[in-house]
């Protein structure tokens, strides 16, 4: 970035289509509109969605905490929700990759499943989000422990000697 006021725009920017992102989720009932091109090719006069880069970028954005989601995906249902996004947006996703995705109307086809892809997707973390953000919330309200106040797990101690110690924090 050239400045911290170039830093700043985008990501505000990025925050701006994040949040726009969560609305159409929280939405009764919830939307997605993934944005991906339209192509047309030679010959054909038809347009397709290709969801290609968009599917990709999925992907790639999972792989970060790729642990995560391998209890879901190695169920029916998270492998369900997870292949029009897969075969689209991995290069070595099954076997049968390549007949499936061979044509533009394929592709297309595809890439029509993936808003309710995600939408499902969605809708199975959102109990996992929602307890983290009550615990979250729990320990902010929670009355802060002075160094030498008793100690909270009951030892006596004051807590800069007990679970306040540096090698004992926790």
């Amino acid at each position: 970035m050239d400045s911290i006021e170039h830093l700043n725009h985008v990501l505000g920017l990025v925050m701006r289509h994040f949040n726009g992102i969560i609305a159409g989720l929280e939405d009764h009932p919830s939307e997605i509109t993934p944005r991906w091109s339209i192509c047309t090719y030679d010959g054909d006069e038809q347009e397709y969605d290709d969801a290609e880069a968009w599917a990709y970028g999925f992907v790639q954005g999972m792989k970060l905490c790729w642990n995560d989601w391998q209890p879901l995906l190695s169920t029916p249902q998270g492998q369900a929700w997870f292949r029009p996004i897969a075969l689209l947006g991995e290069d070595e996703f099954s076997a049968d990759q390549d007949e499936l995705t061979e044509t533009p109307a394929m592709r297309a086809e595809l890439a029509q499943q993936i808003p309710q892809a995600v939408l499902d997707l969605h809708a199975h973390w959102l109990p996992y989000r929602r307890a983290v953000a009550e615990r979250t919330m729990a320990r902010s309200m929670q009355t802060k422990v002075g160094r030498n106040e008793p100690c909270p797990c009951g030892s006596g101690k004051k807590f800069k000697k007990c679970c306040g110690a540096a090698a004992d924090l926790h």
